[in-house]
Protein backbone atom coordinates (compact mmCIF):
# COMPACT_ATOMS: atom_id res chain seq x y z
CA UNK A 1 0.00 0.00 0.00
CA UNK A 2 3.07 2.59 0.73
CA UNK A 3 3.80 2.70 -3.15
CA UNK A 4 0.01 4.00 -3.82
CA UNK A 5 0.63 6.59 -1.05
CA UNK A 6 3.66 7.92 -1.68
CA UNK A 7 2.78 8.19 -5.69
CA UNK A 8 -0.90 9.76 -4.25
CA UNK A 9 1.32 12.25 -2.23
CA UNK A 10 3.63 13.67 -4.96
CA UNK A 11 0.69 14.05 -7.70
CA UNK A 12 -1.20 16.23 -5.10
CA UNK A 13 1.54 18.01 -4.15
CA UNK A 14 2.03 18.76 -7.97
CA UNK A 15 -1.54 19.75 -8.34
CA UNK A 16 -1.55 22.12 -5.46
CA UNK A 17 1.25 23.72 -6.52
CA UNK A 18 0.04 23.92 -10.27
CA UNK A 19 -3.35 25.38 -8.73
CA UNK A 20 -1.53 28.12 -6.32
CA UNK A 21 0.88 29.18 -8.21
CA UNK A 22 1.86 30.32 -12.22
CA UNK A 23 4.97 27.74 -12.17
CA UNK A 24 7.28 28.66 -14.96
CA UNK A 25 7.31 26.58 -18.12
CA UNK A 26 10.69 24.37 -16.72
CA UNK A 27 8.79 23.60 -13.67
CA UNK A 28 5.64 22.70 -15.23
CA UNK A 29 7.59 19.85 -17.61
CA UNK A 30 9.55 18.87 -14.90
CA UNK A 31 6.47 18.26 -12.91
CA UNK A 32 5.25 16.76 -15.60
CA UNK A 33 8.13 14.34 -16.88
CA UNK A 34 8.58 13.18 -13.59
CA UNK A 35 4.69 12.64 -13.23
CA UNK A 36 4.50 10.65 -16.62
CA UNK A 37 7.53 8.28 -15.26
CA UNK A 38 6.42 7.63 -12.27
CA UNK A 39 2.95 6.27 -13.72
CA UNK A 40 5.06 4.26 -16.76
CA UNK A 41 7.35 2.50 -14.16
CA UNK A 42 4.05 2.04 -11.60
CA UNK A 43 1.90 0.01 -14.66
CA UNK A 44 5.73 -0.87 -16.67
CA UNK A 45 6.88 -2.78 -13.43
CA UNK A 46 4.37 -4.52 -12.10
CA UNK A 47 3.88 -8.14 -11.68
CA UNK A 48 0.59 -10.12 -11.09
CA UNK A 49 -1.04 -7.24 -10.77
CA UNK A 50 -4.17 -6.13 -12.07
CA UNK A 51 -7.21 -7.47 -13.75
CA UNK A 52 -6.52 -10.10 -16.68
CA UNK A 53 -3.12 -10.86 -15.66
CA UNK A 54 -3.14 -14.58 -16.66
CA UNK A 55 -5.13 -13.91 -20.19
CA UNK A 56 -2.50 -11.53 -20.99
CA UNK A 57 0.70 -13.29 -20.32
CA UNK A 58 -0.80 -16.61 -21.69
CA UNK A 59 -1.38 -14.60 -25.01
CA UNK A 60 2.38 -13.42 -24.48
CA UNK A 61 3.79 -16.63 -24.58
CA UNK A 62 1.45 -18.01 -27.24
CA UNK A 63 2.78 -15.22 -29.85
CA UNK A 64 5.94 -17.43 -31.14
CA UNK A 65 5.77 -15.98 -34.82
CA UNK A 66 3.83 -13.71 -37.70
CA UNK A 67 1.24 -16.33 -38.28
CA UNK A 68 0.14 -16.75 -34.58
CA UNK A 69 -1.07 -12.86 -34.18
CA UNK A 70 -4.24 -14.07 -36.09
CA UNK A 71 -6.83 -13.10 -33.87
CA UNK A 72 -8.73 -16.83 -35.17
CA UNK A 73 -5.47 -18.06 -33.11
CA UNK A 74 -5.04 -15.82 -30.20
CA UNK A 75 -8.69 -14.14 -29.92
CA UNK A 76 -7.47 -10.72 -29.46
CA UNK A 77 -7.54 -8.30 -31.69
CA UNK A 78 -3.88 -7.86 -35.24
CA UNK A 79 -2.79 -4.43 -33.39
CA UNK A 80 -2.23 -5.62 -30.02
CA UNK A 81 -0.75 -9.16 -30.99
CA UNK A 82 1.37 -7.37 -33.76
CA UNK A 83 2.74 -5.04 -30.75
CA UNK A 84 3.69 -8.14 -28.66
CA UNK A 85 5.46 -9.66 -31.82
CA UNK A 86 7.71 -6.80 -32.09
CA UNK A 87 8.13 -6.55 -28.52
CA UNK A 88 9.24 -10.53 -28.31
CA UNK A 89 11.87 -9.88 -32.08
CA UNK A 90 13.28 -7.00 -29.59
CA UNK A 91 13.36 -7.73 -26.12
CA UNK A 92 11.55 -11.30 -25.70
CA UNK A 93 10.42 -9.93 -22.18
CA UNK A 94 6.89 -9.33 -20.83
CA UNK A 95 8.52 -7.04 -18.39
CA UNK A 96 9.48 -4.93 -21.29
CA UNK A 97 6.11 -5.53 -23.25
CA UNK A 98 4.41 -3.90 -20.15
CA UNK A 99 6.96 -1.22 -19.88
CA UNK A 100 6.53 -0.27 -24.13
CA UNK A 101 2.46 -0.38 -23.35
CA UNK A 102 2.47 1.59 -20.79
CA UNK A 103 4.57 4.40 -22.36
CA UNK A 104 2.46 4.66 -25.63
CA UNK A 105 -0.17 4.39 -23.23
CA UNK A 106 0.42 7.54 -21.16
CA UNK A 107 2.07 9.46 -23.55
CA UNK A 108 -1.41 10.14 -25.26
CA UNK A 109 -3.11 10.18 -22.38
CA UNK A 110 -0.78 13.08 -21.58
CA UNK A 111 -1.23 14.55 -25.19
CA UNK A 112 -5.12 14.33 -24.57
CA UNK A 113 -5.54 15.68 -21.37
CA UNK A 114 -2.60 18.81 -22.27
CA UNK A 115 -4.78 20.13 -24.72
CA UNK A 116 -8.48 19.87 -22.68
CA UNK A 117 -7.83 21.08 -19.50
CA UNK A 118 -6.61 24.07 -18.13
CA UNK A 119 -5.77 21.57 -14.95
CA UNK A 120 -2.91 19.40 -16.03
CA UNK A 121 -2.10 17.91 -13.21
CA UNK A 122 -5.40 17.62 -11.39
CA UNK A 123 -6.74 15.83 -14.15
CA UNK A 124 -3.45 13.24 -14.43
CA UNK A 125 -4.60 12.71 -10.48
CA UNK A 126 -8.27 12.24 -11.27
CA UNK A 127 -7.84 9.86 -14.21
CA UNK A 128 -5.22 7.50 -12.76
CA UNK A 129 -7.39 6.93 -10.01
CA UNK A 130 -10.37 6.48 -11.95
CA UNK A 131 -8.73 4.14 -14.56
CA UNK A 132 -6.52 2.18 -12.21
CA UNK A 133 -8.35 -0.75 -12.13
CA UNK A 134 -9.19 -1.80 -15.60
CA UNK A 135 -4.99 -0.78 -15.95
CA UNK A 136 -5.07 -4.87 -16.71
CA UNK A 137 -7.21 -4.22 -19.91
CA UNK A 138 -4.31 -3.51 -22.23
CA UNK A 139 -5.62 -3.38 -25.47
CA UNK A 140 -8.64 -1.16 -24.68
CA UNK A 141 -6.89 1.19 -23.10
CA UNK A 142 -4.77 1.88 -25.70
CA UNK A 143 -7.89 2.16 -27.79
CA UNK A 144 -9.19 4.77 -25.32
CA UNK A 145 -5.53 6.95 -25.08
CA UNK A 146 -5.86 7.03 -28.77
CA UNK A 147 -9.37 8.13 -28.78
CA UNK A 148 -8.90 10.54 -26.30
CA UNK A 149 -5.98 12.03 -27.97
CA UNK A 150 -8.03 12.08 -31.26
CA UNK A 151 -10.66 14.62 -29.68
CA UNK A 152 -8.62 17.42 -30.58
CA UNK A 153 -9.35 16.76 -34.80
CA UNK A 154 -12.87 16.35 -33.32
CA UNK A 155 -12.36 20.25 -31.90
CA UNK A 156 -10.94 20.91 -35.24
CA UNK A 157 -13.61 19.12 -37.07
CA UNK A 158 -10.84 17.12 -39.36
CA UNK A 159 -13.40 14.23 -39.72
CA UNK A 160 -10.39 12.31 -42.03
CA UNK A 161 -8.12 12.54 -38.87
CA UNK A 162 -10.04 11.37 -36.15
CA UNK A 163 -12.11 8.87 -38.20
CA UNK A 164 -8.58 7.10 -39.01
CA UNK A 165 -7.67 7.67 -35.00
CA UNK A 166 -11.05 5.73 -34.60
CA UNK A 167 -9.68 2.89 -36.99
CA UNK A 168 -6.57 2.33 -35.70
CA UNK A 169 -7.81 2.37 -32.07
CA UNK A 170 -10.07 -0.49 -33.14
CA UNK A 171 -7.55 -2.35 -34.37
CA UNK A 172 -6.53 -3.03 -30.35
CA UNK A 173 -9.99 -2.64 -29.44
CA UNK A 174 -13.09 -3.23 -31.98
CA UNK A 175 -15.22 -0.81 -29.51
CA UNK A 176 -13.53 1.99 -29.98
CA UNK A 177 -16.00 1.78 -33.04
CA UNK A 178 -18.47 3.40 -31.16
CA UNK A 179 -16.38 6.54 -30.86
CA UNK A 180 -17.29 7.33 -34.40
CA UNK A 181 -20.35 9.33 -32.46
CA UNK A 182 -18.46 11.57 -30.48
CA UNK A 183 -17.41 13.67 -33.91
CA UNK A 184 -21.39 14.53 -33.86
CA UNK A 185 -21.57 16.00 -30.29
CA UNK A 186 -19.32 18.78 -30.92
CA UNK A 187 -21.86 20.96 -31.10
CA UNK A 188 -23.96 23.31 -28.29
CA UNK A 189 -26.76 21.17 -26.69
CA UNK A 190 -29.42 22.86 -24.36
CA UNK A 191 -28.80 21.86 -20.76
CA UNK A 192 -32.59 21.04 -20.12
CA UNK A 193 -32.53 18.53 -23.50
CA UNK A 194 -29.64 17.25 -21.90
CA UNK A 195 -31.17 16.88 -18.37
CA UNK A 196 -33.70 14.88 -20.48
CA UNK A 197 -31.78 12.84 -22.09
CA UNK A 198 -30.29 11.43 -18.71
CA UNK A 199 -33.98 10.97 -17.26
CA UNK A 200 -35.32 9.43 -19.72
CA UNK A 201 -32.25 7.13 -19.90
CA UNK A 202 -32.72 6.60 -16.16
CA UNK A 203 -36.42 5.63 -16.35
CA UNK A 204 -36.09 3.24 -19.60
CA UNK A 205 -32.98 1.13 -17.20
CA UNK A 206 -35.36 0.65 -14.60
CA UNK A 207 -37.86 -1.03 -17.36
CA UNK A 208 -37.21 -4.22 -18.65
CA UNK A 209 -37.33 -2.42 -22.51
CA UNK A 210 -33.24 -2.55 -22.79
CA UNK A 211 -33.09 -6.05 -21.65
CA UNK A 212 -35.79 -7.23 -23.76
CA UNK A 213 -34.12 -5.46 -26.94
CA UNK A 214 -31.07 -6.97 -26.36
CA UNK A 215 -32.73 -11.09 -26.00
CA UNK A 216 -34.52 -10.02 -29.50
CA UNK A 217 -31.09 -9.20 -31.36
CA UNK A 218 -29.74 -12.12 -29.40
CA UNK A 219 -31.97 -14.54 -31.13
CA UNK A 220 -31.27 -12.98 -34.71
CA UNK A 221 -28.49 -15.23 -35.02
CA UNK A 222 -24.64 -13.61 -36.32
CA UNK A 223 -23.75 -10.78 -34.53
CA UNK A 224 -26.80 -11.70 -32.35
CA UNK A 225 -25.04 -14.45 -31.20
CA UNK A 226 -22.39 -12.38 -29.49
CA UNK A 227 -24.53 -9.82 -28.13
CA UNK A 228 -26.09 -13.05 -26.43
CA UNK A 229 -23.09 -14.52 -25.05
CA UNK A 230 -22.52 -10.98 -23.13
CA UNK A 231 -26.24 -10.66 -22.21
CA UNK A 232 -25.90 -14.13 -20.53
CA UNK A 233 -21.90 -13.15 -19.03
CA UNK A 234 -23.41 -9.59 -18.25
CA UNK A 235 -26.67 -10.87 -15.94
CA UNK A 236 -24.16 -13.04 -13.92
CA UNK A 237 -21.60 -9.88 -13.65
CA UNK A 238 -24.29 -7.71 -13.17
CA UNK A 239 -25.67 -9.88 -9.97
CA UNK A 240 -22.01 -10.91 -8.60
CA UNK A 241 -20.98 -6.72 -9.02
CA UNK A 242 -24.45 -4.60 -8.48
CA UNK A 243 -24.30 -0.72 -9.03
CA UNK A 244 -23.10 0.70 -6.08
CA UNK A 245 -25.99 3.33 -4.58
CA UNK A 246 -22.48 5.38 -4.11
CA UNK A 247 -21.47 5.58 -7.76
CA UNK A 248 -24.91 6.26 -8.94
CA UNK A 249 -25.60 9.39 -6.58
CA UNK A 250 -21.99 10.82 -7.60
CA UNK A 251 -22.79 10.64 -11.38
CA UNK A 252 -26.05 12.23 -10.79
CA UNK A 253 -24.59 14.83 -8.59
CA UNK A 254 -21.70 15.40 -10.87
CA UNK A 255 -23.85 16.13 -13.97
CA UNK A 256 -26.30 17.88 -12.29
CA UNK A 257 -23.20 20.71 -11.46
CA UNK A 258 -21.77 20.17 -14.84
CA UNK A 259 -24.61 21.04 -16.07
CA UNK A 260 -25.43 24.03 -13.85
CA UNK A 261 -21.92 25.18 -15.10
CA UNK A 262 -22.49 24.72 -18.35
CA UNK A 263 -22.95 28.78 -19.68
CA UNK A 264 -20.34 29.81 -17.09
CA UNK A 265 -17.35 27.75 -18.22
CA UNK A 266 -17.93 27.23 -21.69
CA UNK A 267 -17.61 31.26 -22.07
CA UNK A 268 -13.80 30.77 -21.61
CA UNK A 269 -13.69 26.65 -22.70
CA UNK A 270 -15.61 26.33 -25.72
CA UNK A 271 -15.08 22.69 -25.92
CA UNK A 272 -16.53 22.04 -22.35
CA UNK A 273 -19.64 22.05 -24.86
CA UNK A 274 -18.54 18.81 -26.41
CA UNK A 275 -16.74 16.94 -23.49
CA UNK A 276 -20.26 17.48 -21.49
CA UNK A 277 -21.77 15.67 -24.39
CA UNK A 278 -19.36 13.09 -24.38
CA UNK A 279 -19.75 12.21 -20.95
CA UNK A 280 -23.85 12.51 -21.27
CA UNK A 281 -23.39 9.49 -23.52
CA UNK A 282 -21.80 7.43 -21.01
CA UNK A 283 -24.01 8.22 -18.37
CA UNK A 284 -26.96 7.02 -20.87
CA UNK A 285 -25.41 3.79 -21.11
CA UNK A 286 -24.58 3.45 -17.41
CA UNK A 287 -28.40 4.04 -17.05
CA UNK A 288 -29.54 1.87 -19.42
CA UNK A 289 -27.30 -1.19 -19.14
CA UNK A 290 -25.80 -1.27 -15.85
CA UNK A 291 -28.74 -3.58 -14.50
CA UNK A 292 -28.10 -6.36 -16.90
CA UNK A 293 -24.83 -6.23 -19.03
CA UNK A 294 -22.10 -4.90 -17.11
CA UNK A 295 -19.28 -5.56 -19.81
CA UNK A 296 -21.08 -2.81 -21.76
CA UNK A 297 -20.80 -0.24 -19.37
CA UNK A 298 -17.59 -1.27 -18.16
CA UNK A 299 -16.21 -1.08 -21.70
CA UNK A 300 -18.36 0.67 -24.02
CA UNK A 301 -18.94 3.09 -21.20
CA UNK A 302 -15.18 3.80 -20.40
CA UNK A 303 -14.55 5.99 -23.82
CA UNK A 304 -17.33 8.28 -22.44
CA UNK A 305 -16.69 8.46 -18.79
CA UNK A 306 -12.64 9.60 -18.94
CA UNK A 307 -13.93 13.03 -19.64
CA UNK A 308 -15.50 13.45 -16.03
CA UNK A 309 -11.89 14.22 -14.90
CA UNK A 310 -11.82 16.85 -17.46
CA UNK A 311 -14.67 18.34 -16.35
CA UNK A 312 -14.49 17.83 -12.68
CA UNK A 313 -10.67 20.34 -13.24
CA UNK A 314 -12.89 22.69 -15.31
CA UNK A 315 -15.21 23.57 -12.29
CA UNK A 316 -12.09 25.50 -10.87
CA UNK A 317 -12.97 28.35 -12.83
CA UNK A 318 -15.98 29.24 -11.58
CA UNK A 319 -13.62 30.55 -8.90
CA UNK A 320 -12.06 34.01 -8.87
CA UNK A 321 -10.12 33.45 -5.79
CA UNK A 322 -7.29 31.43 -5.77
CA UNK A 323 -7.80 30.72 -1.77
CA UNK A 324 -11.80 29.16 -3.11
CA UNK A 325 -9.73 26.74 -5.73
CA UNK A 326 -7.45 25.75 -3.13
CA UNK A 327 -10.09 24.58 -1.25
CA UNK A 328 -11.72 22.79 -3.95
CA UNK A 329 -8.88 21.37 -5.51
CA UNK A 330 -8.27 20.17 -1.53
CA UNK A 331 -11.23 18.32 -1.68
CA UNK A 332 -10.61 16.81 -5.00
CA UNK A 333 -7.36 15.11 -3.47
CA UNK A 334 -9.51 14.05 -1.18
CA UNK A 335 -12.16 12.57 -3.41
CA UNK A 336 -9.65 10.46 -5.35
CA UNK A 337 -9.24 8.29 -2.52
CA UNK A 338 -12.64 7.42 -3.16
CA UNK A 339 -12.06 7.41 -7.00
CA UNK A 340 -9.22 4.57 -6.29
CA UNK A 341 -11.25 2.34 -3.86
CA UNK A 342 -14.29 2.62 -6.60
CA UNK A 343 -11.75 1.54 -9.18
CA UNK A 344 -10.60 -1.93 -7.52
CA UNK A 345 -13.87 -2.29 -5.70
CA UNK A 346 -14.51 -5.07 -7.68
CA UNK A 347 -10.79 -7.21 -7.51
CA UNK A 348 -9.12 -5.23 -4.36
CA UNK A 349 -7.26 -8.71 -4.01
CA UNK A 350 -5.80 -8.17 -7.85
CA UNK A 351 -4.30 -4.73 -6.25
CA UNK A 352 -3.60 -4.81 -2.64
CA UNK A 353 -0.60 -5.11 -2.04
CA UNK A 354 1.21 -4.05 -4.70
CA UNK A 355 3.31 -6.14 -6.51
CA UNK A 356 6.32 -5.77 -8.54
CA UNK A 357 9.19 -7.07 -10.00
CA UNK A 358 11.64 -4.94 -7.17
CA UNK A 359 8.46 -4.69 -4.57
CA UNK A 360 6.74 -7.35 -3.13
CA UNK A 361 8.58 -10.17 -5.12
CA UNK A 362 7.76 -12.71 -2.19
CA UNK A 363 3.88 -12.21 -2.27
CA UNK A 364 1.75 -15.01 -3.27
CA UNK A 365 -1.13 -13.62 -5.25
CA UNK A 366 -4.37 -15.93 -6.09
CA UNK A 367 -5.25 -14.97 -9.56
CA UNK A 368 -7.83 -17.40 -10.28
Amino acid sequence: MEIYIIIYLILCIFTLLDVYYILPEKVIYTFYFITYLILVLLVGLRWETGTDWTPYLDHFEGIVDFESTSPLLTGMEYGYSILVYLNKLLFSSYTALLLIHSLIYYFFVFKGIKRLSPYVFLVVLLYSAFTFGVMGSHRQLIAVALVFYGTKYILSKNAVAYTLIVIIASIFHTTALICLILYFLNRDINELFLLAIVCFAFIIGKTSIPERTFELLGAAGGVGDKLKFYLEGGKDLAKENPVSIIGLAKRLVFVGIFLYSKRMISEKIPHYNAMLNFYVIGLVIYFLFSSFLTVLVSRGGLYFNIFEPILISCQLLIFRSVKDRMILTGFLCAFTIFYFIQSIASYPDLFLPYKGIFINTDYIRDLH
